[in-house]
């Protein structure tokens, strides 16, 4: 089930990762892997060998988050995230551009099937709401036959 991004101010300073599950509203396992694959970056361990996060970490990863409702793959978003947050600090190199531009046209693509799918939706719901009202009033015919 994919999730939507919580907002809201992120503390600075370290953070654990129950910290960034908290933040996240992810599983602790979730950020392990989206960390393995380096859509988040620890950024030192503790002497426990704990994960040690900062803000940024957070940020990145409400983005995956964003991008994932998108129903864009994480193969995808890998270099989106990297290039969005450079674009973001000013740091953006002419290939980060590029692939914000490409990803901008994704996001607009999927964001059309979306609105169909709700619009699809939206019909669905009105047959059903009608066919459950016809079925909950009987017809006349039917009160005559039982009658």
């Amino acid at each position: 089930m994919l999730l939507i991004p919580p907002t809201g101010p992120i503390p600075d300073g370290s953070l654990l990762i129950g910290d960034v599950a908290e933040l996240t509203g992810l599983s602790l396992r979730s950020i392990r892997h989206y960390e393995e694959m380096g859509l988040a970056v620890s950024d030192s361990r503790t002497a426990g060998g704990f994960r040690v996060f900062g803000a940024e970490a957070v940020q990145r990863l409400r983005l995956v988050m964003t991008l994932r409702l998108m129903d864009l793959s994480l193969e995808e978003i890998l270099p989106l995230v990297d290039a969005c947050r450079a674009a973001e600090s000013d740091k953006a190199a002419e290939g980060d551009v590029e692939a914000l531009a490409m990803a901008q046209t994704m996001v607009e693509e999927r964001l059309d099937v979306l609105k169909t799918r709700v619009e699809l939706g939206k019909q669905l719901t009105e047959r059903l709401r009608k066919a459950a009202n016809d079925a909950a009033i009987p017809s006349e015919s039917a009160v005559a036959e039982q009658g």
